[in-house]
């Protein structure tokens, strides 16, 4: 299937956030997030208000074909599964293991099938050319090489298939801030030098203005939803170019087969973890009984 969706980057724009277009997708995201039993997080404020929306009207072309779509650092979003019940393959990752039981209990009370991986965004364990979509949402800026993580999103990517990418964008220029505990946003000028004469995607990217127009509404906007939130949101999308990723097949067999057991490892060291955790309170509580009966 040809991927047909522009190449596309813009800044947040608060109008767009209050629309009813874009609080329908929300009702509907936010839906799957109340389904009883499922521990998904639901979004009320915050960017995601604006990002998945986004996200949605560049895809939603593309439901119902079964494309892959690898979305980086899922942890408790509700997105990746909404995408999975709009015809999606999803692939849901996560650098830590704390979210598997989520993604469990998810995907039996929702009755979708996703597939699971423990992966870091700057090394990802797995197949080459093997999704068609890769998706990353609010990402990037938390990870400290983002040239590799760009690079490992090429090589994962099938030829011809599409990033889409929300970030967080800080320009102290004019005086916005990022907090230093919650890692490094990207300068709109940052973020067009990720892609300026890059071989592995589209080129123009760099070339397409930014709405800087609608920095100050959002940004006051923005600001409202937590102290540190003094900064603004941004959004792109970029093909994946006809370049072959070349290297030997035995490097692939080796991601893969380390993916695997690295995933086995954590989720069953946090599931042992989880376990004796679950223990200790309940001998505490029974220890605590003891101790009242007695007295």
């Amino acid at each position: 299937m040809v991927i047909a969706v522009n190449m596309k980057k813009q800044l947040a724009n608060l109008s767009e956030l209050r629309s009813n277009r874009w609080q329908q997708v929300m009702r509907v995201v936010n839906d799957l997030a109340r389904t009883r039993y499922v521990d998904l997080q639901e979004y009320t404020t915050y960017s995601r208000v604006w990002e998945y929306p986004w996200v949605w009207f560049q895809l939603e072309s593309l439901k119902g074909n079964g494309l892959r779509v690898l979305d980086i650092g899922s942890e408790r979003s509700p997105f990746p599964w909404f995408l999975a019940t709009q015809g999606f393959d999803v692939v849901v990752s996560d650098i830590s293991p704390n979210y598997w039981r989520v993604w469990q209990r998810a995907s039996r009370q929702l009755d979708v099938s996703v597939r699971k991986h423990i992966v870091n965004a700057q090394e990802l364990d797995l197949r080459t050319a093997s999704v068609d979509v890769y998706l990353s949402v609010s990402v990037i800026e938390h990870v400290p090489d983002k040239a590799k993580v760009i690079a490992e999103a090429a090589r994962v990517l099938r030829p011809g298939g599409l990033l889409v990418m929300t970030f967080d964008v800080c320009e102290p220029d004019i005086g916005m801030s990022f907090p230093e505990w919650n890692g490094w946003a990207l300068t709109m000028r940052e973020f067009d030098d990720l892609f300026q004469n890059s071989p592995w995607f589209e080129s123009g990217l760099a070339g397409l203005s930014w709405n800087a127009n609608d920095i100050p509404d959002y940004l006051a906007w923005n600001r409202t939803t937590a102290p540190w939130h003094n900064y603004v949101t941004g959004a792109a999308t970029v093909y994946r170019s006809n370049k072959a990723w070349v290297e030997p097949k035995w490097k692939d067999h080796s991601r893969i087969l380390k993916g695997k057991l690295y995933s086995i490892y954590v989720v069953a060291i946090w599931y042992l973890w989880h376990s004796w955790r679950v223990v200790r309170l309940k001998v505490a509580r029974l220890v605590r009984r003891s101790s009242r009966f007695r007295t």
